[in-house]
């Protein structure tokens, strides 16, 4: 017989004390729009009885509930002799009371403000470390050092599959047959829509870049007061800048965009300034190069390294330049200029 899903059910399963099978019924039920809400309710409700910042605050309140229950239940007790005021009457106890219904609400409100990171997760990576996620629709991601991913805790829902991507990462999208889209947002006004495809989304501080290896997808974005998209198809190369000004070409090799899956650094008239760029969104390191002329010097070709030192090693050795790292600074010095 198959278990009635209610609230006593639901704190069973938030305290962890449900089987696998139980779980998964959990997982399904969730997923439908009509039980959302109502699991949102109980699960708040949980957070107030289950605190883990207030861990004493339940023991508390059973505590001062008994003893009002226990001066009902017998006024005559010696404890609560007429002669003392009545505890219902004395401001002590409204005080009590009002402190109570305040950390009450406080509680259901930190509830609500904190409801994003209930219904989502996130994975992220540290600099220098790429992560492979499979996602509940068998759509795999990896993603870029130093760049994080929120989807939905409980899978998707029945209408839109979606995504925040904050950084770097590749998308290998299973196409639904139901042709349910597939959105990766981020933090810069774009968005990429597609069905089934894959594709490399670069959304960082300076400027934020798109590449469709195959399939096709539409990417949305604002510019200005203006809401604007445009079709992407294999080969596409679109590039936004900070103020989302949009420049479309067309490259041979889209996968050489996520050559960093396997550890691999693709260079095309990258000058050493903006290897500096490249080194500190994906290793945290500050890369200092005062001569101009030599900022101004260009990279080209395919290089595979596992770590920072590694990638400043062939940079050395291809340059003959002087590179002198002190924890996360690094500085750049042409031999014939170093000391």
């Amino acid at each position: 017989m198959k278990a009635e899903i209610n609230k006593e059910f639901i704190f069973s399963y938030l305290s962890g004390k449900t089987s696998a099978l139980q779980k998964q019924m959990v997982d399904e039920w969730v997923k439908q729009p009509a039980n959302e809400e109502l699991f949102y309710k109980w699960l708040v409700e949980y957070e107030y009885q289950h605190p883990q910042y207030l861990t004493q605050l339940p023991e508390a309140l059973k505590q001062f509930h008994a003893y009002a229950d226990r001066f009902d239940a017998d006024p005559t007790h010696e404890t609560f002799k007429e002669t003392k005021p009545s505890l219902k009457s004395s401001p002590r106890f409204w005080n009590t009371l009002m402190i109570a219904a305040s950390l009450s609400l406080t509680l259901v409100a930190l509830g609500w403000l904190f409801k994003d990171d209930i219904v989502y997760q996130t994975h992220s990576t540290t600099f220098g470390e790429t992560r492979s996620i499979l996602l509940s629709d068998k759509t795999q991601v990896t993603l870029n050092a130093n760049s994080s991913l929120r989807v939905p805790r409980f899978g998707f829902g029945d209408k839109t599959r979606e995504v925040f991507l904050k950084g770097e990462a590749n998308f290998d999208v299973t196409h639904q047959v139901n042709n349910q889209k597939f959105v990766v947002k981020t933090d810069k006004d774009f968005e990429v829509v597609v069905l089934g495809t894959e594709f490399t989304v670069y959304s960082r501080q300076q400027r934020a870049k798109i590449v469709l290896n195959k399939g096709k997808v539409q990417l949305r974005y604002q510019e200005g007061q203006s809401q604007k998209q445009v079709i992407m198809k294999p080969g596409d190369l679109v590039t936004l800048d900070q103020r989302n000004h949009l420049q479309q070409a067309v490259t041979s090799q889209p996968e050489k965009y996520a050559a960093w899956k396997d550890h691999r650094f693709v260079f095309d008239d990258t000058t050493l300034e903006e290897f500096g760029k490249i080194m500190e969104e994906n290793y945290g390191l500050k890369v200092k190069i005062e001569d101009q002329a030599l900022a101004k010097r260009t990279l080209v070709g395919s290089f595979r390294a596992e770590n920072a030192d590694e990638l400043l090693e062939i940079i050395s050795q291809i340059f003959n330049i002087n590179i002198v790292r002190n924890g996360d600074s690094v500085i750049l010095t042409d031999h014939s200029t170093a000391p």
